[in-house]
């Protein structure tokens, strides 16, 4: 199964920040009259009626005194979102400490060789997985002449030192990957971009060009109507499509790439 355990993980912490804002907001509060408020409409004008804790009748607020009204409507919104704010974190919180995207795995993997051989699985193993899509995603696809002068660590002929970089950095940090695979873009246009990868966790698929002569105009514009290209097709920059750049004057930042594999395919 897909592991949602860190966009969980990351809710649970917005939840956490917005509960710290409400109540800083809160303080602002101390000061006004308990009681509540009751709004009314008369004539397509609001009326509003204000009944302080202990009393049991509501008193009209005139228009003289209606500068505490926003005041009281804003307490009531955030006492409200401070309630449901607190419900949201208990659930997300028991939710996290039961949930368990390898059960199935484990199961699978508990069983014997002997049983193993039978099982048709309800959902594949992430090795599996991953075997799967390196079958399914071959690389070296591109015929472009030039032959790869720099061998990675898993055994490619890249054309430059950053993609070499970049594939070790893939190997080392355990990101599936194939180099230039054969995409199909619209209008039966084909990209063969510098990698394939895949995100084990999400089992997405993330496509990565490397930008490496910027500095040159021609260079550039053809790189913008690549990614051009890969946009009109669905493969959208920062989703399934990443890139890194560099110039003669500014190297591949590799503490840069190691951020951008760690948020996007790990």
């Amino acid at each position: 199964m897909i592991d949602y355990s860190r966009e969980l993980k990351e809710q649970l912490m917005e939840i956490k920040r917005l509960l710290v804002n409400v109540k800083k907001r809160r303080k602002a509060h101390e000061g006004l009259p308990e009681g509540s408020l009751r709004v009314t409409n008369s004539k397509g004008f609001p009326q509003y009626y204000f009944r302080e804790k202990g009393t049991e009748k509501a008193v009209y607020v005139p228009a003289k005194d209606r500068a505490i009204i926003p005041k009281l409507i804003q307490r009531e919104y955030e006492n409200k979102a401070f309630i449901a704010l607190e419900e949201a974190h208990r659930n997300m919180e028991s939710f996290l400490k039961k949930y368990d995207p390898k059960c199935l795995d484990e199961i699978y993997d508990n069983l014997c060789t002997g049983r193993k051989e039978y099982v048709n699985p309800i959902a594949i193993t992430d090795e599996e997985y991953v075997k799967q899509w390196m079958e399914e995603n071959p690389g070296e696809q591109n015929s472009f002449p030039e032959q790869g002068k720099y061998e990675t660590e898993q055994g490619e002929k890249v054309r430059s030192k950053s993609e070499k970089i970049l594939a070790d950095t893939f190997h080392k940090m355990k990101i599936p990957y194939c180099y230039e695979p054969k995409v199909l873009l619209n209008d039966h246009k084909v990209a063969y971009p510098d990698f394939a990868c895949l995100n084990v966790r999400t089992r997405k698929t993330v496509y990565w060009e490397h930008l490496g002569l910027l500095n040159e105009n021609e260079y550039a514009s053809k790189n913008y109507l690549k990614i051009e290209a890969y946009e009109k097709s669905g493969i959208l920059l920062g989703d399934k499509l990443l890139i890194s750049m560099e110039t003669a004057e500014n190297p591949l930042d590799v503490s840069l790439i190691r951020r951008k594999i760690e948020r996007f395919l790990t």
